[in-house]
């Protein structure tokens, strides 16, 4: 399951703020989430790159190198190594490659393609077709090898289940807090007969049939999910090509507005520290100091220094200004994990080399703005 909870905390009303909210909020979503089948996920927005995943489907010839395949109990060769990740062509609107299916389904929206080098490609050569499956326009110049999918999909929780979570979480907010309202039922039982008063436990049948004992929940639950299936029917397909996903690591340092340097794909990074406050007037007031800018990949096992060229240290003003290079950062980190970036101001002095380090922030590259 995502992370896309049913309601939010706002929803709750009077119980919006208290001890259990966020828990109540989790455990309710999850068991609707559960009890209806698993049918509403909420809605998630992914950025996946497809590869040259249909290679192993083409068939034909070649005057490139082939690979021997077992295929339906014979052996063929493939076309192996006739994309590369440099490889453009114009789509045909029809075959392969001129489809992509993406891996998250159904899908809600496309927000952006991008090829191989960055560049966006024009929502008006390409359509989505069966809440899955984006076909290229015939004409198109694309590259079907590291193309960038940014997507949303998923199925949106309906009102009915909004409602139902909204009162399930409440429910759990007044159990834990031992309020006496609270209408989730309970096992122990009391029962006065003939003057005689004793204690029974529920055996709670109705939770074998996937149902909470409340009118509101049992209803939305037989609406959506009367056969109590425990999750969607699938079809699988081994000859389907799968995207690869990829989650980037977070950030090595403390998020910081003020200090992280942010590149978008093929652009410049600039950064000033004005908002940062950094005071070079009090810190060296006799000026001669040598700027280094060190980009450090994630492990801080690659490091790229940049020098005077980039950096430009104003002593009346107090102001550092540096400009990172697409294609230093892109050496330094890669395209998919953060890093790391570390201004110092380095003099020699009675020929010992003094090192201060000013200033360090996170340094990433996104896809897009």
């Amino acid at each position: 399951m995502t992370n896309n909870y049913w309601v939010q905390p706002e929803d709750l009303g009077d119980f919006a703020y208290t001890e259990y909210t966020d828990e109540a909020i989790r455990t309710a979503s999850y068991l609707l989430w559960a009890m209806s089948g698993r049918k509403y996920t909420g809605v998630t927005t992914v950025t996946e790159r497809y590869t040259c995943t249909l290679r192993n489907n083409r068939m034909g010839p070649s005057t490139k190198t082939n690979s021997p395949v077992l295929f339906g109990g014979d052996v063929y060769n493939i076309p192996s190594g006739d994309y590369d990740e440099y490889s453009e062509l114009t789509a045909d609107g029809m075959s392969p490659d001129s489809r992509i299916r993406l891996r998250g389904r159904p899908v809600t929206k496309i927000h952006s393609i991008r090829n191989r080098t960055g560049s966006v490609i024009d929502p008006a050569n390409y359509y989505l077709v069966e809440h899955s499956t984006i076909h290229i326009k015939a004409g198109t110049p694309w590259t079907p090898c590291n193309t960038e999918v940014t997507y949303s999909y998923g199925t949106p929780v309906p009102a009915i289940g909004k409602m139902a979570a909204r009162t399930l979480a409440i429910e759990f907010i007044k159990l834990w807090s031992d309020d006496d309202t609270c209408a989730l039922p309970q096992r122990v039982t009391s029962v006065a007969r003939q003057g005689v008063s004793y204690t029974i436990l529920d055996q709670q049948e109705f939770i074998q049939e996937m149902r909470t004992g409340m009118y509101v929940i049992d209803l939305f639950i037989k609406t959506v999910n009367p056969d109590g299936a425990r999750r969607k029917s699938k079809v699988f397909s081994p000859d389907q090509p799968r995207a690869r996903r990829y989650s980037p690591k977070p950030l090595v340092l403390t998020a910081d507005p003020e200090l992280d340097i942010v590149s978008i794909k093929g652009a410049d990074a600039t950064w000033n520290s004005t908002g940062a406050d950094l005071d070079l007037s009090n810190l060296f007031p006799d000026t001669g100091w040598d700027p280094v800018v060190s980009l450090k990949n994630y492990s801080g096992s690659r490091s790229i220094d940049l020098g005077s060229d980039n950096i430009s240290l104003n002593y009346g003003s107090g102001v550092v200004s540096i400009t990172v290079p697409y294609d230093k950062i892109n050496s330094a980190l890669g395209m998919i994990d953060p890093g790391t970036w570390t201004l110092y101001a380095t003099k020699t002095i009675s020929g010992i080399e003094n090192i201060v380090e000013l200033a360090s922030g996170n340094l990433q590259i996104k896809m897009y703005s």
